[in-house]
């Protein structure tokens, strides 16, 4: 047998049997809302979405901007006595401190610097402001003053207060010191860590500080000057912020990957700081990298580790526990607030406009939380309220899509509606809104390829879970692009330039019966598919079944058995048919044929072989054709050598060959024993032998 290997693009038979009305696609699809990760991606207002799967009252938000020149990054916040909120921003017009009242942003102060990276208030009420450089600022209304300057720093990341005795701790980089700071010079190393960064502190009831680093991301527990112990070794590179909990609990963000900090482009001397090979918390000169990992760890009076949380999809930014101690978590990818409680039940609390949480503030006179780029203060007004409502993200058909009935479990006073369009980003082309819909009833927006229901919350009671969105597509045909038949024991060639030359000699060919048909299609609209497989002999009509017909095929191969086939050139065709998808009426067909498949299941003929003294003389012909090879051995050996033909190339199907084989012979006496194998193209052989002299 003789087998090309035929890729068929273009150029072939086509044969297509194709539905021209406006078929629809009899296989009902939904889009299923019951999780958490498909209920986020839209836009909540007063709700939270939890990993139940159940939509509730959350958080209703208002919302402030920064003051214009004030920087777009916000890094750190802090709530005074006076209900008054101070954050910190940078870089790109940064270095600032922004005071919010009445819901009013004002410039408060300005450091000069590039960015102010942590704040810290006393018990008396002073506030101090970590920058990108080794200073530490006293800042007042209008006034940023250098309160101390760090020897042997380059930058401050973290700044805490010890709530017994109001001592000041600065971590620092690029050296990994933990500074307990006093004014002017008077600052004195308290620990110094294995790291260069130390980028997150807090301070316990009873004075143990708890020191976070960049680079292995290590979490130091540090009892006086100089003593620590390591409290865990996590699996990223950045434990970007510490908590303490109530009973002498501790909470902490960690990150693997990407960066974990704000990012903006500017110049600034702190680009071309030394920042051992990863991104220091703060902003950053750096442009913007792919988002990491983040992961919310708690560890127990006992120091007992427990991971709550974690999320593959982006790097947690900032950390805050509420007046019970549970925790939230700022990311640093898509503006998100999540919490997690001690049955590692997640929810997510807010899904703001902005890119990052810069900074929260989840207890006290003032909730609040900080959205980075662009810079905006976000107040937590209420919980639930008359205007909450979950929306969900821009549901995908792929195709345009007729909606059925639209299904879900709730609770309490609900309005459900829905609306659709064509662009993935709702436009003026969409629908309104449709009426509130009852559950089962249709959906009344047109067909388009995209839905959104939205659910309004109008009680504190009202609940929402298990959305369903049926749907039916329009039906496209699947178009089958490529065939490629070849012998299924065949060598592939490992050498897939186009314009390579193939390589000289090389393995022999191996005769299979089996053809091992592939092809590949493209299928629009996701249908599943059923091919048939059948082949006819060139001159002949009437095209065969390689499947039966109670064979169901669905995959894109199949290995067709030409044991039973007379000799010669055949064709294949694959047709594929979406029939299990859609009804009689509305299936469609589409074929695409090979070029010619040569089917050789008979070896070549050896009709002459004679020695004249050490000339070998042979005449080796095959029905198909051409000769591949004719090599000889001697004595019983397994070593074969080729011979050329007379005209020096095999490409017919009668070959002679006239060739001295002296130096094949050994040098001992005949007579000898010649054996003469030949192959055709398709890997058929015959052997002959004939005696030497």
């Amino acid at each position: 047998m003789r087998f090309g290997a035929f890729f068929i693009a273009g150029g072939a038979a086509l044969v297509g049997a194709l539905v021209t009305h406006d078929a629809s696609a009899v296989g009902t699809r939904t889009f299923d809302l019951d999780t958490l990760d498909k209920l986020s991606g839209g836009d909540l207002k007063g709700v939270t979405v939890g990993s139940d799967g159940v939509v509730r009252a959350g958080w209703t938000l208002g919302s402030v901007p920064f003051p214009e020149g004030a920087g777009t990054t916000a890094t750190c916040a802090i709530e005074l006595a006076d209900g008054s909120v101070l954050v910190g921003t940078g870089p790109a017009s940064g270095g600032k401190v922004v005071r919010i009242a009445g819901d009013q942003a004002t410039v408060f102060a300005d450091t000069k610097e590039s960015a102010v990276n942590a704040l810290a208030v006393d018990k008396a009420g002073n506030v101090f402001a970590a920058t990108t450089s080794n200073k530490i600022y006293k800042v007042s209304q209008g006034k940023a003053e250098v309160f101390a300057t760090l020897h042997d720093v380059e930058s401050v990341f973290a700044l805490a207060v010890d709530p017994r005795t109001g001592a000041l701790f600065a971590g620092t980089g690029a050296e990994g010191k933990v500074m307990r700071v006093e004014p002017g010079a008077a600052s004195t190393q308290y620990f110094k860590a294995d790291e260069p960064f130390v980028v997150s502190l807090a301070v316990a009831d009873d004075g143990v500080v708890y020191a976070g680093t960049g680079g292995k991301g290590l979490l130091y527990r540090i009892t006086a000057v100089g003593r620590a112990t390591v409290l865990y070794d996590f699996h990223g590179e950045d434990v970007h912020a510490v908590a303490i909990g109530p009973d002498r609990t501790v909470w902490a963000i960690a990150n693997e990957g990407g960066s974990s900090s704000t990012t903006e482009t500017t110049d600034s001397s702190s680009s071309r700081r030394n920042t051992g090979g990863r991104t220091p918390p703060g902003p950053s000169t750096a442009p913007r990298s792919k988002a990491g990992k983040g992961s919310l760890w708690h560890f127990d009076a006992q120091g007992r580790p427990e991971r709550l949380m974690h999320h593959d999809e982006f790097h947690y930014l900032s950390l805050a526990l509420d007046e019970k101690g549970a925790p939230y978590v700022g990311t640093g990818a898509e503006g998100r607030v999540y919490t997690a409680d001690d049955a590692h039940r997640v929810s997510l609390v807010a899904d703001t406009d902005e890119r990052q949480i810069g900074a929260l503030v989840v207890s006290g006179k003032v909730r609040f939380l900080i959205g980075s780029d662009p810079a905006s203060f976000h107040r937590v007004l209420a919980v639930g309220g008359q205007d909450s409502a979950w929306t969900s993200k821009a549901l995908d058909a792929g195709l345009r899509a007729h909606f059925g009935h639209l299904h879900w479990n709730g609770a309490g006073k609900l309005e459900v509606r829905t609306r659709s369009g064509d662009t993935q980003s709702p436009d003026a082309t969409w629908s309104a809104w449709s009426a509130p819909l009852a559950d089962g009833s249709p959906i009344t927006s047109r067909d388009g390829r995209f839905v959104q229901v939205q659910a309004k919350l109008l009680d504190n009671a009202a609940t929402i879970a298990d959305v369903s969105i049926p749907f039916v597509t329009q039906n496209l045909r699947a178009v089958v692009t490529e065939v490629a038949a070849r012998p299924k024991g065949s060598h592939e060639s490992k050498d897939k330039e186009k314009d390579s030359v193939p390589p000289s000699g090389g393995e022999l060919p191996r005769h299979d019966a089996v053809v091992h048909v592939t092809w590949r299609v493209d299928n629009p609209d996701n249908d599943d598919l059923r091919y048939r497989v059948s082949f006819h002999k060139d001159g002949q009509t009437r095209w065969l079944d390689a499947t039966t017909p109670d064979d169901v095929l669905t995959k894109s191969e199949l290995d067709w058995d030409t044991s039973s086939l007379p000799e010669g050139k055949y064709r294949v065709r694959v047709d594929a048919s979406d029939e299990l998808s859609n009804p009689p009426s509305d299936t469609t067909h589409f074929a695409l044929e090979t070029s010619q498949v040569l089917v050789d299941n008979t070896p070549p003929i050896i009709k002459t072989l004679t020695m004249q003294g050490h000339r070998l003389r042979c005449e080796v012909v095959d029905g198909l054709g051409p000769i591949a090879r004719v090599e000889v051995a001697v004595d019983g050996r397994t070593e074969w050598r080729p011979l050329a033909p007379t005209d020096g190339i095999f490409d017919t199907a009668d070959e002679t060959v006239d060739s001295d084989i002296t130096v094949l012979l050994p040098p001992t006496p005949g007579p000898h024993l010649v054996a003469v194998r030949a192959y055709d193209a398709a890997g058929n052989y015959v052997v002959r032998e004939v005696e030497s002299p």
